[in-house]
């Protein structure tokens, strides 16, 4: 059969397809469609997303490039288009999608019911975990410049080290003179150099492995010294 042979024969079956389709087969097949185009739709969404979060991490707002975003995702402008306009709406989008990501952390440590310095070692464990995902490195390197009514993930982080101290302190597990702003500071900043090292993303080693290494200095320096 030649190609013009199977085109008439392809034509024919869906002129009989149409006449012999009712109009609920109609109606079906018609919500097919949308529902796939809805599904395609938002799959181009997320590869966009991906992609602005790989140059938000790499190049921060300001320094990222919509033409790098769009040859990462493999897309046309028009794709974009069809979603976002601008670099600040993307970023906006993973805000809203996983900006809730830090409390999410908080909230699966408080369920455990640790405290103190247990709370500290499971929140960096969580917090280093949750950063092996491309977005959540991306809402930390932008976080400074969107202005979002939420804190930045830095602020978040110091927060529940705070209170997870003062825990610590009441347990006798921390010394009573600790400097907690300077300690929970720190502490968030460990957390953001380890996630931040390209080594943590290549090596073959569980985010529970990186926090032990880090937790072998971090640990003695906050504990209170024996006899205390």
């Amino acid at each position: 059969m030649t190609r013009g042979e199977r085109g008439r024969v392809r034509r024919y079956r869906r002129v009989v397809l149409r006449r012999t389709l009712g109009p609920r087969d109609k109606m079906l097949r018609h919500g097919n469609e949308r529902a796939l185009r809805s599904e395609q739709a938002e799959r181009s969404r997320e590869r966009l997303l991906n992609a602005a979060a790989e140059e938000f991490w790499l190049h921060g707002l300001s320094g990222s490039r919509i033409q790098d975003m769009l040859d990462r995702a493999e897309m046309t402008k028009g794709g974009l288009y069809h979603h976002f306009t601008t670099k600040q709406e993307l970023a906006e989008a993973l805000m809203l999608s996983d900006g809730d990501c830090w409390s999410q952390a908080a909230r699966r440590v408080g369920s455990t019911g640790v405290r103190g310095l247990a709370a500290v070692r499971s929140y960096i464990t969580e917090l280093v975990d949750t950063m092996t995902n491309v977005r959540a490195r991306a809402l930390v390197r932008i976080g400074s410049e969107l202005e979002a009514d939420e804190r930045s993930a830095l602020d978040q982080w110091r927060a529940f080290f705070m209170r997870c101290l003062q825990q610590a302190i009441a347990d006798g597990e921390v010394a009573e003179d600790i400097a907690l702003y300077d300690a929970a500071t720190t502490l968030a900043e460990c957390v953001l150099g380890v996630a931040a090292l390209p080594e943590a993303f290549s090596r073959p080693e569980s985010s529970e492995a990186r926090v032990a290494r880090l937790w072998q200095l971090v640990g003695p320096g906050l504990a209170a010294p024996s006899g205390s």
